[in-house]
């Protein structure tokens, strides 16, 4: 009977011991690190050198092809660099500054400098295909189409060339009597056999695309000082949507130019088109949603300073100020999440973000290249 009753606690005891066991969890699992939105992959500093007088301020942006990173900078180098690391994979001086976007055109890569020197090389050697002086500052991003390449040069001509030999085909020069204007040009946007561009004078002009002839214009500010367009203009559901530095936005018919609505923002750069809708950023520090049908659908103010330039960027939006930060804003209120600054003196950002993959990259006005990479 002894052996008994001890048998059946000990079966007890064991039982229970194994219940506590399965009861048991695993202590720790390696839990989920929120990273940063803005991680650097790596950097450059390009101020040129300087001893006295105004500080050296670029408008100039990066533009990503094939995991190569290409950058204009103040010293008059274009250089091309490997994305993933920033290693220097080739590199070519000018005699003055390079302030534009480069772009791509078959295996080339084309860009603008200040002395009006417009160039072509091989986007992967580096070795020069043609260069041609058209006279005046290129600090517009050179657009092609068709064989074609057109650029706006900063005495408010527009430029067309064959983009394979750099043969100048027309050009068209804009009259503008304003002295106050911004000194910023917007680039060329094709529309079927037209050039929409916008000038300084405040106008829309529609060119035609083999001679270079007025087919309209319609004036978009009415002010009277700084009534440059030269936010780029975009085309969205049937309409081109562009707007001065100092008024509204406007959406216009393509085919006669005709203002058909206006809304309430005023924009800092060109309108991005995210499925059916476009967000904005304006002069203000506002970022605005607006609908297919050209209704602003909702408005927020983010920062004091203007917003220069937004792109998608993880979940939601990286947004460029000209107050030297980079917001991470949620795609739906807007709100921000995360701010980078960019550290030094002075610093905005006077171009564009460039966004490809899991990369993001920003110029600051103070020559410094940043590259994110999102590792998430």
């Amino acid at each position: 009977m002894k052996y008994l009753l001890i048998l059946l606690l000990t079966s007890l005891v064991g039982c229970s011991s194994i219940n506590k066991i399965k009861d048991i969890k695993v202590p720790f699992e390696a839990p989920k690190r929120e990273l940063p939105d803005f991680i650097v992959r790596w950097s450059k500093n390009l101020d040129p050198s300087y001893n006295t007088g105004n500080l050296p301020i670029s408008s100039s942006s990066p533009m990503i092809h094939e995991d190569i990173l290409y950058l204009g900078n103040l010293s008059g180098e274009m250089v091309a660099y490997d994305l993933e690391n920033g290693v220097e994979l080739w590199k070519a001086k000018q005699a003055t500054a390079i302030n534009a976007k480069a772009s791509i055109f078959g295996d080339s890569v084309i860009y603008g400098t200040m002395s009006g020197r417009l160039v072509s090389r091989h986007y992967l050697t580096g070795a020069l295909n043609f260069a041609i002086d058209l006279g005046a500052p290129i600090e517009s991003e050179v657009v092609t189409g068709g064989g074609r390449m057109y650029v706006h040069l900063r005495n408010h001509k527009i430029v067309a060339m064959d983009a394979t030999t750099g043969k100048v085909f027309w050009g068209y020069k804009r009259s503008v009597p304003y002295v106050t204007t911004l000194q910023r040009v917007s680039k060329v946007l094709p529309y079927k056999e037209k050039l929409i561009v916008g000038f300084a004078d405040g106008n829309l002009v529609a060119l035609s695309r083999d001679e270079g002839i007025v087919l309209w214009s319609q004036k978009v500010s009415n002010g009277v000082k700084f009534v440059d367009v030269d936010a780029s203009p975009v085309y969205f559901n049937g309409f081109i949507v562009s707007g001065a530095a100092n008024d509204k936005l406007r959406f216009i018919d393509p085919n006669n130019g005709v203002i058909v609505k206006t809304i309430d923002i005023v924009i800092g750069h060109a309108p991005i088109r995210v499925g059916n809708e476009l967000i904005v950023g304006s002069v203000y520090g506002e970022i605005g949603r607006i609908d297919k049908n050209g209704k602003l659908i909702y408005k927020r103010k983010l920062v004091k300073s203007g917003i220069s330039s937004i792109v998608p960027w993880r979940d939601g939006y990286a947004v460029a100020t000209m107050g030297g930060e980079i917001h991470q804003v949620n795609k739906k209120s807007f709100k921000s999440s995360e701010v980078f600054k960019l550290g030094y003196a002075q610093s905005a950002v006077f171009g564009f973000l460039q966004q490809s993959g899991k990369y993001l990259s920003v110029y600051s006005s103070r020559n410094r290249l940043y590259v994110f990479k999102n590792i998430q």
